[in-house]
């Protein structure tokens, strides 16, 4: 009876050194999106779609106390489209699916882990920003960055005096090719600013042995009336040979529940054809409670050839999203 009442009481400790949380966030919206081909024509649809500001997600994350200031960590997390039901990429835990430890060291995960360079990419940008929130394609190369390199390690270091820093190598795990992706990035944060620069190397990236390269700087400075965003980047052997790019944003709070967003982004290629693309984005965010909003906005972009517009591109939509 002794040893069973020791069992139970060192069960019980162990339980409540240990948490597991499920949680997620539903995203839909409907609206109206409209190409243009000049000489050729447009197409227009009205849509119902998901992840209108995020992408649908659920997921369930843990850890467990290990003592010493050392935890095991993990993360299952998995994309949907809340409008048909279906798997975002038709996979389980596609977004995330890792486990790692924690501790004075840091972090590290080994998995499925979202890249060192994604976690500083939507600094710079405001909550309707033309760079990802785009009608035909992303204005900015440095969006065509891959978030999730996959059978990965990632290290993540502690806060110091603001700064940070974070490095991912993922392995392509195939001796007839080298395309692995490191990816490295060093932010900081502290008082109104946040501020972060970003690398990633895709070997072989297309497969005819040239490697895609990343480069973006990214800011965000809060003036309390408005968050003032922006960001320079260059990439090579994306769209073309090498292409720079930058945008600017800001998000007016007007009120606890209200807020106004506004992004411009353009990008060129230097590769002879002259070949350019902007956007802009204007929207409206409303928060009902803590885990609800819905929101309204409207997206320009367009691509230029040589000074002729290529094609063009509009979205209107409003959405609601919730968290749990």
């Amino acid at each position: 009876m002794i040893a069973l009442a020791v069992l139970g009481s060192v069960a019980g400790v162990a339980q409540a050194q240990s948490s597991v949380t499920m949680y997620g966030l539903v995203d839909v919206w409907a609206g109206r999106v409209k190409t243009e081909v000049p000489g050729v024509g447009s197409v227009s649809s009205t849509r119902l779609d998901s992840a209108g500001l995020a992408t649908s997600r659920w997921g369930v994350q843990g850890s467990e106390d290990l003592g010493g200031g050392l935890k095991a960590i993990f993360k299952l997390e998995q994309g949907f489209d809340a409008s048909n039901g279906t798997a975002v990429a038709g996979t389980a835990f596609n977004r995330q699916s890792w486990v790692g430890l924690e501790g004075g060291f840091g972090t590290v995960q080994f998995g499925n882990v979202w890249s060192a360079f994604d976690d500083v990419f939507y600094i710079g940008n405001s909550i309707f920003d033309a760079v990802s929130f785009s009608p035909a394609y992303a204005v900015m190369s440095v969006a065509a960055y891959n978030d999730k390199p996959r059978n990965a390690l990632r290290y993540t270091s502690p806060n110091f005096g603001g700064f940070s820093a974070a490095v991912s190598h993922g392995l392509d795990e195939n001796a007839a090719v080298k395309r692995d992706q490191t990816d490295f990035n060093l932010q900081y944060a502290a008082g109104p600013l946040t501020a972060a620069f970003a690398y990633q190397l895709q070997n072989d990236a297309a497969g005819v042995g040239q490697d895609a390269k990343f480069t973006y700087f990214t800011a965000a400075y809060d003036l309390g009336v408005a968050v003032l965003k922006g960001g320079v980047g260059q990439t090579r052997n994306v769209f073309a040979t090498k292409t720079n790019d930058w945008q600017i944003g800001a998000d007016f709070p007007l009120s606890s529940a209200l807020t106004l967003s506004t992004g411009y982004a353009s990008s060129k290629d230097k590769d002879g054809t002259d070949t350019k693309r902007t956007g802009y984005s204007v929207g409206a965010l409303y928060a009902l409670s803590k885990r609800t909003s819905t929101y309204a906005a409207f997206t320009k972009a367009k691509e230029e050839v040589a000074g002729t517009t290529a094609v063009k591109g509009t979205v209107f939509g409003v959405g609601l999203q919730h968290k749990f």
